[in-house]
């Protein structure tokens, strides 16, 4: 068997791709992988890694950014701890799928557990101030009338 250059190329393309995937310990690529930029000098003082590390900074909302009604500020203080009104506001749901949508944040994106007559009052608020925008097929649409 005659090995030309394109042999030679994926045979060693093959055998480092295969000796960095089996090198979970990182002892071949050191302590810099090759695709990071150069290290810069150390700082004199490491500051302490901050528990909010990784976060996206915390959104500006009050609870006046949310529309007036009964619920309106457990609403806010429960779903603002993780995200901002806009979200809230984006959403047009029936109260299934509130309900749907807050048993997912608690399973899914662990957040933490309300008591029952609190969800009842959240989901509540929902359904009546961030209702379905769309009543049916072709509701809003001139055309098909």
């Amino acid at each position: 068997m005659k090995l030309t250059i394109a042999h030679v190329c994926v045979i060693t393309l093959g055998a480092t791709f295969l000796l960095l995937a089996f090198d979970r310990a990182g002892h071949l690529r050191g302590k810099q992988s090759a695709w990071s930029p150069p290290a810069k000098a150390a700082p004199a003082a490491v500051a302490p890694v901050s528990p909010d590390a990784g976060k996206p900074p915390p959104h500006n909302d009050k609870v006046e950014d949310m529309p007036e009604g009964k619920g309106r500020e457990v609403t806010f203080y429960t779903c603002t701890a993780c995200h901002g009104v806009a979200l809230i506001k984006a959403q047009g749901l029936t109260r299934d799928l509130w309900d749907n949508t807050f048993d997912t944040m608690l399973e899914k994106h662990r957040m933490p557990p309300v008591k029952a007559a609190e969800r009842a009052e959240i989901l509540d608020y929902l359904a009546e101030q961030f209702p379905p925008r769309r009543k049916g097929r072709g509701a809003d649409n001139p055309f098909l009338k």
